[in-house]
């Protein structure tokens, strides 16, 4: 007798269950699409044992008699007729297996009224084998209710979670099922209490019921959906919801292109608020790749990446001073944790910037003989001369303001009160005091004049007389090796001098605080540990961190203005890194903190 046999299909429909109820919010998940499939414009469910027992009505198109039977039957479907379907669906489920799946781990009843009949016909299972049928009084739609889950595989039982963790898949799937379908109204009942409640009345009034008001209030609408600003930064990737052809799916190809649209605006361990909607072709992409259809493959994901990440950055290109985070209100009640930021608008318009874009910076050279002795740090003077370069430069600016600009400075009218603790600079503005990080001023002027050079190909090199030697790891070999080019392009060029050794010939004319020698060490401390884009981004923002004006450093209110001055000029209000180089506290919040209002 031979070894292999066709299986007993009640032990098929197990296997088969064990793929398609993974737990009880996978299986919710598959009767919410099917709830969805049919045209319902209300869902509720209600849920109590940890799951185990589910109930769920909905006002869809509902079942005859017959199709009642066929539904629990195995690869019974109303949503394909022909191979080439699968590969151009346009509805959730299709592989007609959930009800078929569910029905053999539980005791099913399964109810259902089309509108041509005046009753209902009800199914009651137990295990996957029919025990009775009869006609019912209900409305149109299908009621399903699902007892004592898994009661007949107690293996698959003993996995479950607890309930808090149960729950809390069970909320997130209809969450996101309720986010993309935002016309239809959804109720979840936990244990006799509505945790999830939806009204049916658009995107915006699911956001508002999912998340809350300020959520809403902090997310930018553009075609793709909706982009959080930097108020509702959270610490997970989990607020990125990604939707494909109105499928709740997990992309990694989406969620990068929407963080590395933040880039320069994200804290580490930040992540953005956002919602995703993309409508692909069909034949595009492929569903099939994972049971439960939360993964798709992209045909063409180079394509897709850059599609979204395109539209994504335009939707970001905001005022970024319209989101300056501000200090909380001390007195409000018991404040038990450091205060969050929450975002208050601020009346300012693009166009009112500091300074007009016509600027003219003109850079003298003059040669000498003999070159200046290395040194490890050189502070900023009229004349900066590089460690071992044989020419002084010295740096003349003259810049051209139209009138139009000063009536702009008049109608900002910001003052410079000083530094604080020679780290932060105090200005007063428009009835608020706004609190700089001076540091982090200078770093990010550095890093758009930096990035604006090398895009204009404007970046000026500098031969060194006298090499520079650098001594480099195994690792930090490689490094160089694999980015010679583009570390030319920034001006450093580099000899092997050895089997760990190297000598830099050229610099960049930066204005370089440290010496070139600690400013390349760095750049290729931070490419190792820090997870940036590229290797060019990576060498634009050590060089900026690296050489930007140090906290305890004092400067006087003709070096602040002019910081201050370059920073409004371009606008950018967060660090490379992403914290932020403003926090204000409006005046009338110190009225109250002082009780005078």
């Amino acid at each position: 007798m031979g070894k292999i046999k066709i299986l007993d299909e009640s032990v098929s429909n197990i296997i088969a269950a064990g793929e398609v109820v993974e737990n009880p919010a996978s299986m919710i998940k598959e009767l919410i699409e099917n709830s969805l499939d049919a045209e319902a414009s209300s869902i509720k469910i209600y849920v109590n044992s940890n799951g185990r027992y589910v109930k769920l009505i909905d006002n869809g198109t509902g079942m005859g008699k017959e199709d009642l039977f066929l539904s629990i039957e195995r690869h019974a479907t109303s949503k394909i007729s022909h191979k080439e379907d699968i590969f151009n669906l346009h509805t959730y489920g299709f592989r007609g297996e959930a009800l078929a799946s569910i029905a053999s781990v539980s005791k099913l009843k399964l109810s259902s009224r089309i509108i041509d009949n005046k009753t209902g016909v009800s199914l009651s299972i137990n295990a996957g084998r029919i025990l009775s049928v009869s006609d019912i009084a209900m409305s149109i739609g299908t009621e399903i209710e699902v007892d004592g889950l898994f009661f007949n595989t107690p293996a698959r039982l003993k996995f479950l979670r607890s309930q808090g963790t149960e729950y809390s898949k069970i909320k997130n799937v209809v969450l996101t099922e309720a986010l993309a379908n935002y016309n239809c109204s959804f109720t979840l009942n936990l244990d006799g209490k509505d945790v999830v409640k939806t009204s049916g009345k658009g995107v915006k009034n699911c956001i508002l019921e999912l998340f809350g008001a300020n959520v809403l209030k902090n997310l930018k609408e553009f075609e793709l959906g909706f982009v959080g600003n930097l108020n509702i930064l959270k610490g997970s990737k989990d607020n990125i919801f990604t939707y494909i052809n109105g499928r709740y799916v997990k992309s990694l190809i989406i969620e990068k292109a929407v963080i590395d649209s933040y880039y320069t605006k994200l804290m580490k361990g930040k992540y953005p608020f956002a919602i995703i909607f993309l409508e692909i072709d069909s034949k595009e992409i492929d569903v099939n790749v994972h049971p439960s259809k939360k993964i798709v493959k992209f045909s063409n994901e180079t394509k897709v990446y850059s599609y979204v990440k395109n539209i994504v950055d335009k939707a970001l290109a905001f005022e970024e001073r319209e989101d300056l985070p501000i200090l909380n209100d001390f007195y409000e009640e018991k404040i038990e944790e450091i205060p969050q930021y929450i975002k208050e608008k601020v009346e300012y318009k693009r166009e009112n910037q500091i300074f007009s874009k016509n600027i003219e910076e003109k850079v003298i050279f003059e040669e000498k003989s003999q070159y200046n002795s290395y040194k490890d740090e050189i502070k900023v003077t009229d004349k900066q001369v590089l460690p071992g370069v044989a020419t002084v430069i010295e740096y003349k600016t003259e810049v051209k303001v139209e009138e139009e600009v000063d009536e702009i400075k008049n109608e900002l009218n910001y003052r410079i009160i000083g530094q604080l603790n020679n780290m932060y600079i105090l200005v007063e503005r428009d009835n608020e005091l706004e609190i700089y990080d001076q540091h982090i001023v200078h770093e990010r002027i550095l890093y758009e004049e930096l990035k604006e050079q090398h895009l204009n190909k404007k970046i000026s090199v500098q031969n060194l007389l006298v090499p520079i030697k650098i001594e480099v790891s195994l690792k930090e070999k490689d490094l160089i090796e694999n980015n010679l080019e583009i570390l030319k392009e920034y001006g450093f060029e580099l000899d092997e001098f050895g089997e760990k050794e190297y000598l830099i010939r050229t610099a960049p004319i930066f204005d370089f605080r440290e010496s070139v020698k600690e400013t390349f060490y760095y750049i290729l401390d931070k490419v190792e540990v820090e997870d940036y884009r590229d290797f060019r981004e990576k060498i634009l923002i050590s060089m900026s961190c690296k050489n930007a004006i140090k906290a305890h450093e004092p400067l006087n209110n003709k070096e602040i203005k002019i910081l201050l001055d370059k920073l409004h000029y371009y606008g950018k209000y967060t660090c490379p890194h992403g914290r932020p180089i403003i926090i204000k506290l409006p005046f009338d919040k110190l009225d109250k903190m002082f009780g005078r209002k």
